[in-house]
């Protein structure tokens, strides 16, 4: 008898079964599958792993972390699992791919690296630092410098510098900018940063009436209160050109840097020697020189402001330059009066680092009211920027006319010394007073604060008077210019013969030095 094999024995026993009446027949939902029905196909996420229907079917394999699912399976293959290749990490079971490891985000620092089944660790940075991402080493502020934002992802900023006239109120930390207080009670600090104020008082620069070299140089003068002024060197010049053309300039600035340095700029008139013959070449210079200690002055030099032309042939010219810190550019700001090709005068800013190169080469229009003007001078107050100028326009009838030829005032909305953020509010003449329609003829205005007072005072050349001043005064720079009250000549006093003034504040012990060598 032939042996039979494993199927034909199963069939052989359920016929045995059938025949001998022992029990029902073996059925499967869904009806009888019959004598020949093959076993169903593995189910989903199963497969036949030896190609034996008959036996159970299996699962598929589960790729665990650090692989990833190279081919899934199907009812007669497995899945296959294949290695994260380098660089690359799964962390899950059965990732379809794996996933590629990313640097840390800058603003955090990775405390552990990335692996084939993990991440990189990446904590965050905490402020009063900086972290540059990936796996560069949490910095801490340096000394001097702090965490502006409280952002570990941006780079730390110096604190603020307290400039000449401040001291320092509080210390800066790696969290914190360093605060700075304005000296009061007519005190006033000579260097950056300085710890405590020393009693100050103003220094005069001007030039002379004269048409001569001795007249167009630098003169100093100085005051403890701001209303007297008395002449240093016997009216001398303090400084006179010498070896650069005519060796003629006019309308001195002195004005102190951040780094307690001051720098002497002053209208050239190195191509003239007069008004009558200045006209026929003006210059788009102006003149620089640098000083310590307002005694010695050295490395004088021209810088072009502007290659624009003005009116005609000629250039423009560059009259009565100003210095300003502009603390948004973080640059110094010159304004002076030029004119266009019209004739017309405006007050333009060329901004400078070093005061030997302009950034800006064509100049921006600081301000234009519509008209002509000149001789603008700056102060701050309330965290905005007061202009006064001079209203230049004429008119060609009567000197009474009340147009031009006086001075004015217009604001900005910030201390930044942005182009055409200037707007004069009021028409009114600080210098005309109640009688608006009477012209005094006066220019090169300034303007300086007594704090012992909390007042201002302002000067302006009488420039038909051969040297001349008048001097207002008020509690208010928002109040209306007629408004200002006029000083009697018996409450102030001036050096004979000044013409287009200014002054710098220094410390005591400055002008102690100063008096001294003059």
């Amino acid at each position: 008898m032939a042996r039979l094999g494993s199927r034909s024995r199963a069939r052989f026993f359920v016929a045995l079964l059938w025949t001998s009446g022992c029990g029902d027949p073996v059925t499967t939902t869904g009806g009888d599958a019959g004598p020949d029905a093959e076993p169903s196909a593995c189910s989903e996420g199963t497969w036949d792993h030896d190609g034996d229907r008959a036996t159970s079917c299996v699962a598929w394999t589960g790729c665990t972390a650090g692989t990833f699912a190279s081919a899934e399976g199907s009812p007669t293959a497995d899945r296959r699992c294949t290695a994260c290749p380098e660089d690359t990490f799964s962390d899950t079971m059965n990732a379809p791919s794996c996933r590629m490891h990313t640097p840390c985000a800058p603003g955090t620092r990775q405390t552990a690296p990335g692996t084939s089944t993990t991440p990189a660790q990446c904590d965050a940075c905490s402020p009063g630092t900086y972290c540059a991402g990936g796996t560069a080493a949490l910095v801490d502020c340096a000394d001097g410098t702090w965490d502006d934002d409280a952002d570990p992802a941006t780079t730390c900023v110096a604190w603020t510098d307290c400039v000449p006239g401040e001291l320092v109120g509080t210390e800066g930390s790696s969290t914190t900018d360093r605060s700075c207080l304005k000296c009061t009670n007519g005190e006033h600090t000579a260097t950056m940063n300085a710890t405590s104020c020393s009693p100050g008082a103003w220094v005069l620069s001007y030039f002379g009436p004269h048409q001569d070299v001795p007249s167009d140089s630098l003169h100093l003068a100085y005051s403890t209160d701001g209303l007297r002024w008395s002449t240093l060197a016997s009216g001398r010049p303090a400084y006179q050109l010498t070896g650069m053309g005519t060796n003629h300039i006019r309308d001195p600035f002195l004005f102190r840097k951040n780094d307690g340095t001051y720098v002497y700029i002053a209208t050239d008139w190195t191509l003239a020697e007069n008004d009558s013959n200045y006209w026929n070449r003006p210059s788009s210079k102006i003149f620089v020189a640098d000083s310590t200690d307002l005694i010695t002055f050295t490395n004088p030099r021209l810088i072009t402001l502007t290659n624009l032309p003005g009116p005609g042939a000629t250039p423009m010219h560059a009259w009565a330059p100003e210095a300003y810190y502009d603390p948004d550019r973080k640059l110094y700001a010159i304004i002076w009066s030029g004119n266009d090709t019209t004739g017309a005068n405006h007050i333009y800013v060329s901004y400078t680092e070093d005061f030997v190169t302009i950034v800006n080469p064509t100049p921006d229009v600081l301000f234009d009211p519509g008209y002509s003007v000149i001789d603008a001078t700056i102060t701050q107050w309330n965290d905005r920027n007061y202009l006064f100028f001079k209203d230049e326009t004429d008119s060609s009838g009567s000197a009474l006319t009340g147009s031009g030829k006086d001075i004015q005032i217009a604001r900005s909305s910030t201390l930044a010394l942005e182009p055409a953020t200037f707007t004069r509010w009021s028409p009114d003449y600080l210098t005309r007073g109640s009688t608006q329609s009477r012209r005094r003829a006066m220019e090169g205005p300034f303007v300086i604060k007594d704090p012992r007072q909390d007042r201002w005072y302002l000067f302006a050349d009488y420039y038909l008077n051969g040297g001349v001043f008048g001097c207002w005064s008020t509690t208010d720079l928002d109040a209306d210019p007629g408004s200002w009250t006029e000083l009697p000549s018996a409450q102030y006093r001036f050096p004979s013969g000044v013409r287009h003034a200014n002054a710098v504040r220094v410390t005591q012990a400055e002008l102690d030095a100063i008096i001294a060598h003059y």
